[in-house]
């Protein structure tokens, strides 16, 4: 994962983030963009994968939990990469060992997504942009990382094309309004 500067940070305690962008991402998202699209286009939104039944997102196309399950040489090869990168960094409050993904799904925004402050399960969690769509730099469609106290915007991120974060599971994080016709579509994951 190569670093890229692409944040703004309004406080010097922003909390854990590694961000890259994926090497080899145009040959996966080539596959992977038409995929998910069709597969949006087929499969009815699965509304949330949250057992309480909430959603913390609206305006979307949401996959089940077992992407990383796909038969796909190019979900393979992604889902690869992720590992390699996830266990190659030390990470605070996981122990040693090798971290495997356990959940992996697509959100496919539509105009006018919002994603409201959350966190994950498992140890390690993530989010890779197989289509950044229309995010700008005013924050159109940013990954927002909040205080979980007051919740206040810590950071933010602009997504682009092939860019990979991962950061610990306990960081609380969201999705600026993302207010855009083009599809922005973003495989989100966790791994213990």
């Amino acid at each position: 994962m190569t670093q890229t500067p692409e944040s703004r940070s309004t406080t010097a305690d922003a909390p854990l983030l590694r961000h890259g962008m994926l090497p080899g991402h145009e040959a996966i998202n080539a596959r992977l963009r038409p995929m998910l699209l069709e597969m949006a286009a087929r499969i009815p939104d699965k509304g949330t994968n949250k057992a309480a039944g909430e959603s913390y997102f609206s305006n979307k196309w949401l996959s089940a939990r077992d992407l990383h399950r796909l038969p796909d040489p190019a979900m393979a090869s992604l889902v690869g990469l992720v590992e390699q990168a996830a266990n190659r960094a030390a990470w605070p409050n996981a122990g040693p060992g090798q971290r495997r993904i356990t959940a992996m799904w697509a959100i496919v925004s539509r105009k006018g997504l919002e994603g409201s402050p959350h966190k994950h399960s498992g140890v390690i969690s993530g989010a890779y942009y197989v289509d950044a769509g229309d995010c700008d730099e005013a924050g159109n469609g940013a990954f927002a990382i909040y205080a979980p106290e007051s919740g206040k915007v810590l950071r933010t991120v602009r997504p682009k094309t092939g860019l990979l974060l991962m950061f610990p599971n306990t960081l609380w994080h969201g999705v600026l309004r993302y207010d855009s016709e083009n599809p922005r579509i973003v495989i989100s994951f966790n791994l213990s």
